[in-house]
């Protein structure tokens, strides 16, 4: 074999490596538990919510200025709060979270399907028929 053929293989290799190390990763995105990274990445909106109408102070704010359009903005941000905090409250209780993020990104929440209802009831085909 030459060697240029060795190095078109070399590459070929590397870049399915690339795309297996890829793919796996996107995998693993879709192993872990969804409901419990949407009640975090949630939580995290509160308090990035709760930093921004912290930073502004209404006393400072131009209520006078026609063009300052702050105060309504912040006021569609507190409307929402109330709202976004009863989900959150909501899946966090639905989901058991335990506030350890590590952990419980980590336990799955098993789906029902056919194969996981096959599973948890044993295999009941019948060969005969």
């Amino acid at each position: 074999m030459s060697e240029e053929t060795n190095d078109d293989y070399r590459k070929l290799y590397e870049q399915e490596k690339k795309r297996v190390s890829f793919l796996e990763k996107k995998v693993q995105g879709y192993e872990g538990n969804g409901p419990a990274k949407l009640y975090y990445s949630l939580n995290r909106k509160q308090w990035e919510m709760a930093d921004l109408m912290n930073k502004q102070s209404l006393t400072e704010i131009e209520i006078d200025d026609p063009k300052s359009k702050t105060f309504d903005r912040l006021k569609t941000v507190w409307k929402d709060a109330a709202e976004l905090a009863t989900a959150v409250q909501s899946l966090g209780i639905a989901l058991g979270i335990t506030g350890d993020e590590a952990n419980d990104l980590k336990s799955k929440r098993r789906t029902t399907t056919p194969e996981s209802i096959a599973e948890a009831i044993g295999d009941n085909k019948r060969e005969d028929v």
